[in-house]
């Protein structure tokens, strides 16, 4: 009786696994299709690349807001109802993307999406918390491949569904709307998981290292916004340097994401025996090596597919080893893991627009070194976050 109970619980845990899945497939799929579309959208509303690149501003702005109070608002209503309102935003604003004919308008639209997709993102990761507690880890890095796959495969069916439909923009973005509807009715169907009740624990004083914070929150800042930069900006980096054609252009753009999901599948036990200060060292200096290929050879179609796919490589794993190397040097509280997000979100609002303005004054191949010199920087930040939480370790031992 007991394990017929438990099977059904089980299976009851699997299906909102699926359903956040569907919700992350599809957000995956609408945030790799920015930087495709980019050409096409400067050219709606006629303006420069220079000009369209505070696209990424508007949608970074909304994904900020929404993921940071997304949080909150979850502990005051039903997580499904707020992530099927965050899912029929997302469906609105990709139906009315191609129908803006205005800057402002595209602007505010891209907002709204963007708000969507940071409470969507919030709201699928801590349910999933909330429905497996302690068993979370493979679902966890299950949701995120998904994600991955969404991106990979975004530029990739945006190329072939604006050919189908006869260069009309407007199929694109609605057939991203419509791939939205499965985790929309799974949202529907499942009731929305309750936070567990919490277990006691000392609340003490935190150990707090405000210089260290800092530091790790840069890291955030630098190794988030050169992927985001770097996937929103390599499709029309090589379509106007005119390297290959933008089917050439788009499957460029979706093997770095597909590099990028398959790096987080290979870092789950690569983890397991590498200490995530040297995993994240590994990772800052591959991808200098991979940005120095392509800078050396900016115009080399080989130089370019091997770059993108092993820049993905690199930044694959970043994200979660950031997280992994805060909790081990410092003790996390909400606060701390909230500004860790927050440099997160800044580096995908900020490095991406300036990498348009370098685009638009200097020229396509200076993308490229505005990259290195922020993942030099980010070398640079890394080795002071391990020397300094060293001396902090063997003050706190002394």
């Amino acid at each position: 009786m007991e394990s017929a109970k438990s099977h059904r619980m089980k299976t009851f845990n699997h299906a909102y696994f699926v359903t956040y899945s569907a919700a992350f497939i599809a957000l995956g799929l609408s945030s790799g299709a920015l930087g495709p579309m980019l050409p096409y959208l400067a050219t709606m509303v006629n303006v420069s690349i220079s000009q369209i690149s505070f696209v990424f501003t508007a949608i970074s702005l909304g994904y900020l807001i929404g993921s940071t109070g997304g949080g909150q608002l979850l502990d005051r209503f039903r997580g499904h109802r707020l992530m099927l309102l965050a899912v029929l935003l997302t469906m609105i604003a990709l139906v009315l993307v191609p129908l803006s004919t205005k800057m402002p308008f595209l602007l505010t639209i891209l907002f709204v999406l963007g708000l969507g997709q940071g409470i969507i993102d919030v709201g699928a990761n801590t349910s999933l918390l909330w429905v497996y507690q302690k068993r979370v880890g493979p679902f966890m890095n299950a949701l995120h491949f998904c994600f991955g796959a969404g991106a990979f495969l975004s530029p990739l069916l945006l190329h072939y569904v604006l050919r189908w439909s006869g260069g009309q923009l407007i199929w694109p973005f609605w057939s991203l709307a419509v791939l939205a509807i499965p985790g929309l009715l799974g949202l529907w169907r499942f009731p929305s998981p309750k936070s567990p009740k919490p277990e006691t624990a000392e609340d003490g004083i935190k150990n707090h290292n405000t210089g260290l914070i800092i530091a790790i929150m840069m890291l955030f800042f630098l190794i988030i916004g050169i992927e985001n930069g770097f996937g929103g900006w390599v499709f029309t980096y090589v379509s106007e340097a005119k390297v290959t054609t933008e089917a050439g252009a788009s499957f460029i753009n979706s093997i770095f994401w597909g590099a990028l999901t398959i790096g987080r599948l290979l870092a789950v036990p690569l983890a397991r025996k590498v200490k995530a200060a040297y995993m994240l060292l590994g990772n800052i200096l591959l991808a200098i090596i991979f940005l120095m290929l392509l800078l050396v050879f900016p115009l080399n179609i080989l130089a370019i597919w091997i770059g993108s796919a092993g820049l993905g490589l690199a930044l694959s794993s970043g994200f979660p080893t950031l997280l992994v190397l805060g909790e081990s040097r410092l003790k996390i509280t909400g606060r701390i893991t909230g500004l860790f997000f927050l440099g997160s979100s800044l580096g995908t609002m900020f490095v991406p627009t300036v990498m348009g303005q370098v685009f638009e004054r200097f020229g396509s191949v200076h993308i490229i070194t505005a990259m290195l010199t922020f993942a030099c920087l980010g070398l640079g930040v890394l080795l002071l976050v391990i020397f300094t939480s060293s001396k902090v370790s063997k003050r706190t031992q002394n």
